[in-house]
């Protein structure tokens, strides 16, 4: 998402909140004397400091800046949930994008307190359906305002599945709809593509001769294009 609003030229800041680090590995990858500046600018002295702005690294990519990961974010689970919208609130970004953990925690109430459209992926499957309830749930008691800015994004799609109402897939699909809103248009699908994006550091093109890589193009552009109400698609980021 964050490549597709720079490649629009949009001015981007990832905030990564998520300790598997995945989001910070991508950008700051083969910066040099990258691993010193990480433990010096990182999210957790953001939060511990109060001061997001101290704590940015120009990433590789053009237009995206990123406050990276921190694995001593587990010392602070228990942050006040007011504090991440403190820190971001005056930055001078056209976006900011918040990666979380798959739980619930003070940090992520931290980041859902802070956001103005909330993203839940999920997959296909009886758990992840008892989870998002969960986490809507949770949402609507403990930040009730937040609530009506979530929305459901259907992850790992296998487009094939859809017209047979006998798979796990479809079965799913219907228990999510009958229970859910907000799903979004957009479908990630299925395809080792998106770990060649993330691990290989290979362009996604909408005219791609690879249908998957040309699908998971298009659906990002569906994002973006909701997040901005803008109506055209990137060809490659």
């Amino acid at each position: 998402l964050a490549n597709n609003l720079a490649a629009r030229g949009f001015r981007v800041l990832v905030v990564d909140m998520d300790l598997n680090n995945m989001t910070s590995l991508f950008y700051i990858m083969g910066i040099p004397h990258i691993e010193d500046t990480v433990e010096k600018k990182n999210i957790m002295i953001a939060l511990a400091q109060e001061k997001a702005e101290e704590n940015i690294i120009k990433t590789r990519v053009a237009n995206v800046d990123i406050i990276p990961s921190s694995l001593s974010l587990c010392k602070i689970r228990a942050i006040d949930c007011k504090v991440l919208k403190k820190c971001i609130s005056n930055l001078d970004y056209d976006y900011i994008l918040i990666d979380t953990s798959p739980t619930y925690d003070n940090l992520v109430k931290s980041a859902i307190n802070a956001a103005d459209l909330i993203i839940t992926p999920v997959q296909l499957t009886e758990y992840c359906f008892n989870m998002a309830r969960f986490l809507m749930n949770m949402i609507e008691e403990e930040l009730p305002g937040q609530r009506e800015k979530c929305a459901i994004l259907y992850n790992s799609w296998h487009k094939n599945y859809k017209v047979n109402g006998k798979t796990l897939q479809a079965n799913c699909s219907q228990l999510f709809e009958t229970q859910f809103n907000n799903i979004m248009d957009a479908r990630i699908p299925a395809t080792s593509k998106l770990d060649e994006y993330t691990n290989c550091d290979k362009k996604l093109n909408i005219n791609s001769k690879c249908k998957s890589a040309a699908a998971l193009a298009r659906e990002i552009n569906t994002i973006v294009r909701y997040i901005t109400n803008e109506q055209y698609d990137v060809e490659e980021f």
